[in-house]
């Protein structure tokens, strides 16, 4: 049975011009309205944003007073819900907040009520992160929409390919990948995302961050906004530009593939049904990661880059 859903990602500015934190600010709130607008006019199921979408501030900066969190909830996601449910769609809206008394990186997820229906705390925030006092997340959650059920890997989450697994064996449907990049370029961009389609059989949809035609160089945010089917095919992408990004998916579709089975399954399930979680277990074990750890902070300590 066809279940196709209107899904859109908006691919927001990254410079938001003001001649103050609260002047950007309100101008960074207009513009997410505004991109609510058009695809509540597209009749979206299910939009997409890019990480800290609530900060006029995109990239990384060590000016702390760049940082001011939202709560969660409050103004903020009371003027985004109302928008959520003016235009009767679902909202994934990645936030610098603080929420249930913790700092994190978190996507709130709205329903087409306006109602706050999950909050995702990323997962494995960056050091630099962590140092500012953000908490990672402590769950991979598959969260139940009226449109589909959807799994959330903010940033640095994709870099583990463990995380789309995980959220691949409880159920999701559609992988959301907001983020913000910017160093890493083309191939990281090419390989790795479009690897946890094929990884899960599940399409990615990716959000992040634009600029205005022809300014554009590298090492600026990488932009590509996107949707990556189950095969790992480019379905839709926004290069660089400053817009939103629309396309309807056919989420019952899927992959079917002849894969370790002598006949054609759903990618997904036959992926499920054929591993080896007795074999994984290294991954698992915590002291691996902590001899890793403190490996890596005698090298800090030391100045050294290499063992």
């Amino acid at each position: 049975m066809n279940r196709t859903i209107r899904v859109s990602a908006a691919q927001l500015p990254t410079v938001i011009e003001g001649t103050s934190f609260a002047a950007k600010q309100r101008r960074n709130t207009v513009t997410i309205l505004s991109a609510m607008r058009v695809a509540g006019e597209r009749k979206t199921d299910l939009l997409l944003f890019g990480e800290y979408a609530n900060l006029h501030h995109r990239t990384w900066s060590t000016n702390r007073k760049e940082y001011v969190p939202d709560p969660i909830p409050g103004r903020f996601t009371k003027t985004i819900g109302a928008a959520a449910r003016r235009y009767k769609m679902n909202v994934a809206m990645p936030m610098f907040g603080r929420h249930n008394g913790q700092l994190s990186s978190t996507v709130v997820v709205f329903d087409r009520k306006g109602d706050i229906v999950h909050c995702y705390q990323k997962s494995h925030p960056t050091e630099p992160e962590q140092d500012m006092g953000m908490s990672p997340g402590n769950d991979l959650p598959v969260i139940a929409l009226d449109c589909a059920r959807i799994g959330i890997m903010t940033c640095m989450d994709i870099e583990y390919p463990e995380v789309a697994q995980v959220l691949m064996v409880r159920g999701a449907q559609i992988l959301l990948f907001p983020h913000v990049q910017a160093s890493w370029g083309e191939i990281d961009w090419e390989i790795r995302y479009r690897a946890r389609a094929v990884d899960t059989g599940l399409p990615v949809v990716s959000a992040c961050y634009g600029y205005p035609d022809g300014v554009w160089l590298p090492g600026k945010m990488i932009g590509r906004t996107s949707v990556v089917g189950p095969d790992g095919l480019i379905l839709a992408d926004l290069g660089r530009r400053i817009d939103i990004l629309t396309i309807d998916l056919d989420i019952s579709r899927g992959r079917t593939t002849q894969f370790y089975f002598n006949k054609q399954f759903p990618r997904t399930e036959a992926v499920i049904a054929s591993r080896r979680p007795e074999l994984y277990t290294a991954l698992v074990e915590q002291q691996n990661k902590t001899r890793m750890l403190a490996r890596l902070r005698a090298r800090t300590k030391k100045g050294t880059r290499h063992a």
